[in-house]
């Protein structure tokens, strides 16, 4: 026999051998109601569906009896007490009915379910047949789904399109420095999508950790699967009205960010490494001289003894505490990197206490498992295990005795040497005990909530902020996430727009990418773009690697130093505007940085290469982001009317438009009937502004509210009703603005209210409103200082000249007022 022909039979063999057919779930035997639905089985597995709201429906099916319905991804494992709902036998199959969604069970030949609305439309079907419906190969578990032609968003932290359709996703937390390749997964897993069809959406969250493969119609023309490793087919079906609404009820299963603290939504300076206190200071100093918004500077793991968590190098910072305050009394809060290795070191105090708590995990053998993060040979702490959990908690304190507010958990895949734990590794599992496969999506995950409970433990009466680059669904009730080590390189400012949006979409709105990329030297022209771009990201970090050319605002010229000024001042004028934001996304899980998927989902428009990264800031601004080297932007304006907020000129909706780029004006346009308050410029959200808001309005045809809200910004009184909020309307049809009377205890921060009426040709004379040219904010106004060419500079003005606008002035009074215009 050949060696061709040998090695043909190894493999027949070797396949012959493993092979393992894939089972369907069969034809219910039985079944029976229960107080939240029903729960049955067929010849070999067994199945719950439990009705969680009108809109929601909870499906699982397993091989084994009992069904488990513990999670760390939700917010509660209780299903919640819901009766509003009727089932029925139609003989072939069970109808499971709500107001909003009707499930239909087929009874036989195969469990299948079809998904209908209230008008008894299709909107998600399993596909019927032998292997087909849900699945059982092995461990492996896959539901194969009809295709309908639907769009599909979402699914977090991962690369390509905002439409996934026929791509392939993975969801395995992955170090992936440097990414590019969207067929690599990367540090954040959720398993969540949205489907959009012609004229209905829907979304599904799968609760299950092990490794997951979405193939959203690729390489086939016949379904759409969704894929574990292992664990049971366990997912909510969710249908309403609007992507919006999907969101909600999604973020009402996995959780809602806790409103964060103000000084972590300003702008945030990193570096690896600021090595020492000199540095710091420096950095802080030249900030403030600079007249440079800033509210955070950030210390990776250079601060530490040898990258230990928690042993702070006292030869570079000999006080840290006494650093911490003075930079707080210039309104900058200190965050701080830890890793979840725990260094092999005698001599190292979180060593010895782990070994004596035994909080490391092991081997099945007792032994205890042992690799490198660099430059590190480490244990790890089981974070599945709740004793682990306090254990880490504790060791945290630390940053709270020296004044460190801000917690960042890095390299938390965990970021280890070959990127692949072994199999036999045993986690807790809060007493059930797993293994690697279905607990590694979850470290970064509960490593963050632990540095949050933590907070939560030791930081009194303050808000907690952590910041994560690993992380799993859910993880927006303890964390900000940033998207990892990105490229200085114009694809990357699209990209980190995109992240932001598919993250958002996914529950986890408190995102951003490394401003002007971690990777690389960059260049002046790609700095100015992404620093135009980035201060609309809800997290604003600028960081940059070791031994790479500095990123601060004044490394690329004076003219960047004061573009830079501009852009991050417009960022701290905005935060009256971002703030209420914050708050209405820790009230409904709405994104901050919405694709446009959001409101447009039906216009193909939107899914095109060339206008998915453009995206509406809250609900007032569209976005374009452009690169460093475009001199022209095609931009699509979707359904509506916008203006531009540099010229108010006034676009009308449904069209692209091709425009010219100068390097200072970013293309930012306002929503008709858009309610945006605004601050003056201050250097730290911790800087009490003057004392007028200023309320732009941009005339439209639609009514609009906007929900304003003030607290101080820092401390949990806000939860004892230590707060300011009111509805702010514009009705053009009864041409009136209506301020409704103020709610909460707390006072407002401004006595005054300057209306800017924007595109209104004509108010009411008894308004005695003035006639101003009111920009939101002019990236223009600092460059007479460097622009050697006046009459360049005075042409750039004359082209982004504003037109006047309707001014008047107000007092803030705390009942409720009407102004007919």
């Amino acid at each position: 026999m050949n060696s061709f022909k040998l090695i043909l039979l190894f493999f027949s063999i070797t396949i012959g051998q493993s092979y393992s057919a894939q089972e369907s779930v069969g034809e219910i035997v039985k079944y029976q109601k229960t107080n939240h639905g029903l729960e049955g089985s067929t010849a070999k597995h067994f199945f719950k569906i439990s009705v969680y709201n009108s809109n929601t429906v909870r499906i699982q099916v397993s091989k084994n009896k009992n069904i488990e319905d513990f999670s760390f991804a939700l917010v509660d494992e209780k299903i919640p007490d819901f009766s509003d709902f009727k089932i029925l036998d139609n003989g072939t199959s069970i109808s499971l009915t709500t107001k909003e969604i009707t499930a239909e069970i087929q009874k036989k030949p195969y469990f299948k379910i079809t998904y209908k609305n209230a008008k008894g439309e299709v909107i998600n079907e399993d596909l019927d047949g032998k292997a087909l419906g849900t699945t059982f190969q092995g461990d492996k578990v896959t539901v194969y789904k009809k295709h309908f032609g639907e769009r599909f968003v979402g699914m977090g932290e991962s690369l390509g399109n905002l439409d996934r359709n026929k791509t392939i996703v993975t969801t395995w937390n992955t170090d992936f420095y440097k990414y590019d390749d969207p067929r690599i997964p990367m540090y954040i897993s959720v398993p969540f999508y949205i489907g959009i069809l012609k004229d209905k959406v829907y979304g599904i969250y799968y609760d299950n950790s092990f490794k997951g493969t979405f193939n959203f119609g690729a390489s086939n023309k016949r379904f759409m699967s969704v894929s574990f490793d292992g664990g049971d087919m366990d997912y909510f079906f969710i249908h309403d009205d609007s992507v919006a609404k999907v969101i909600e009820n999604y973020t009402s299963i996995t959780g809602r960010i806790p409103l964060p603290p103000k000084w972590s939504i300003g702008y945030q300076q990193s570096r690896c490494s600021y090595y020492n206190e000199d540095q710091v200071n420096f950095i802080a100093k030249t900030f403030r001289e600079k007249k440079i918004p800033l509210d955070g500077i950030v210390l990776d793991a250079d601060y530490l003894v040898e990258y230990e968590p928690f042993r702070i190098d006292t030869k570079k910072f000999p006080d840290m505490k006494k650093m911490a305050s003075a930079l707080r009394q210039k309104g900058i809060e200190l965050t701080a990197s830890v890793n979840p290795g725990i260094k092999i070191d005698p001599t190292y105090d979180a060593y010895n206490d782990g070994i004596k708590k035994d909080i490391f995990l092991k081997y099945q053998d007792g032994e205890k498992y042992i690799t490198d993060i660099y430059p590190n040979t480490n244990y790890f702490p089981d974070f599945t295990y709740p004793k682990a959990r306090t254990w880490w908690a504790d060791q945290m304190k630390i940053y709270q005795d020296v004044g460190i507010n801000g917690y960042w958990n890095d390299m938390n895949e965990p970021a280890i040497d070959g990127q692949m734990m072994p199999d036999n590794v045993v986690f807790d599992y809060d007493g059930r005990k797993s293994n690697t496969a279905e607990s590694h999506n979850l470290y970064g995950f509960l490593m963050a909530r632990s540095s949050y409970e933590s907070f939560k433990k030791y930081g009194g009466n303050k808000r907690p902020f952590v910041m994560t680059r690993s992380a799993f669904a859910g993880v927006q009730r303890y964390a900000t996430v940033w998207s990892g080590d990105n490229q200085a390189k114009d694809e990357h400012i699209l990209l980190g727009v995109l992240l932001n949006n598919q993250m958002s979409l996914s529950g986890i709105p408190f995102v951003g990418p490394d401003l002007g990329g971690y990777i690389g030297d960059g260049n002046k022209e790609l700095y100015r773009r992404w620093v135009e771009v980035g201060i609309f990201s809800p997290y604003l970090r600028n960081h940059r690697e070791q031994f790479a050319a500095a990123n601060e605002p004044w490394s690329y010229g004076e003219d960047n130093e004061l573009i830079s000024q501009s852009y991050i001042g417009f960022r701290y004028q905005m935060m009256p505007y971002l703030y209420s934001k914050f708050h209405e996304t820790s009230q409904n899980g709405m994104p901050i940085s919405k694709a446009l998927c959001v409101d447009y989902p039906f216009d193909s428009n939107i899914y095109n290469v060339n206008y998915q990264h453009q995206f509406l800031f809250g609900d007032a601004f569209l976005i374009a982001p452009v690169m460093g080297k475009d001199k022209q932007k095609k931009i699509y304006f979707p359904e509506g009317h916008f203006y531009n907020i540099f010229t108010d000129e006034k676009i009308e909706g449904n069209q692209e438009k091709q425009m010219e780029l100068d390097p200072y004006h970013l293309p930012i346009f306002a929503k008709a009937s858009s309610i945006i308050p605004l601050q003056n410029v201050t250097q730290s959200t911790k800087e009490k502004p003057n004392d007028t808001l200023q309320l732009h309005i941009y005339n439209g045809n639609k009514t609009n509210i906007f929900s304003y809200y003030e607290d101080d910004g820092e401390t949990l009184d806000y939860e004892k009703g230590d707060f300011y909020k009111r509805r702010i309307e514009f009705d053009p049809q009864k041409k009136i603005i209506r301020f409704s009377k103020s709610e909460g205890k707390f006072s407002s921060n401004f006595k005054k209210i300057k209306i800017i009426l924007h595109g209104f040709d004509a108010v009411s004379k008894d308004l005695n409103a003035k006639q101003e040219q009111c920009k939101l904010f002019d990236p223009l106004a600092n460059l007479d200082q460097i622009f050697y060419d006046a009459a360049a500079l005075k042409n750039l003005r004359k082209q982004n000249a504003i037109r006047d606008s309707k001014v008047l002035i107000i007092d803030n009074k705390d009942e409720a007022m009407i102004i007919n215009y």
